[in-house]
């Protein structure tokens, strides 16, 4: 069964790697929501005790990438947004249960609006490359195989989640 559920996070930009404390993995041109790591916690807790999959932790802990990288065209937009929603508290709504495609764990988003609209304010384009998620992790290279043979139980309706209704 799908549920939704409430987090908040801080938008950050141009984030630090957690993992990276002498900064050689930064990146310049990222925007992310930064949220409680007790979500990933949980959830890598849960894949680890339903499937036998060990997940590492996401580079920033947990989060929704709003910008993944990606030059602006405008600077000046992003400077003036950097200013207006650097450190803004949001409020996320996220459908569990985890979704996948093998490779990456995440939480699908229940409402983008507030954070497509931010996008577009920043100077991009609303809709990105990739839906907008809040990010779980990746399976450690030891359960790649594992994580990829549960994504095609997911495919095929073969486990007991809703994984159908939405992407």
């Amino acid at each position: 069964m799908i549920k939704e559920y409430y987090t908040e996070g801080v938008l950050t930009f141009n984030p630090k790697a957690i993992r990276d404390p002498s900064g050689k993995m930064f990146k310049p041109w990222w925007v992310i929501v930064k949220v409680n790591d007790d979500i990933v916690e949980f959830y890598s807790w849960f894949l680890e005790r339903e499937f036998g999959i060990k997940l590492q932790r996401p580079a920033f802990g947990a989060h929704v990438s709003l910008i993944r990288g990606e030059k602006p065209t405008n600077e000046k937009k992003w400077e003036d947004a950097q200013k207006k929603w650097e450190g803004t508290q949001l409020k996320l709504k996220y459908w569990s249960p985890p979704r996948t495609n093998g490779k990456h764990w995440w939480l699908r988003l229940s409402d983008e609006s507030e954070l497509e609209n931010i996008r577009e304010e920043i100077g991009y384009s609303k809709k990105g490359m990739w839906i907008l998620h809040l990010t779980i992790g990746m399976p450690n290279p030891k359960y790649l195989d594992q994580s990829y043979y549960i994504w095609s139980l997911y495919k095929q309706n073969l486990l007991n989640y809703d994984y159908t209704n939405n992407k």
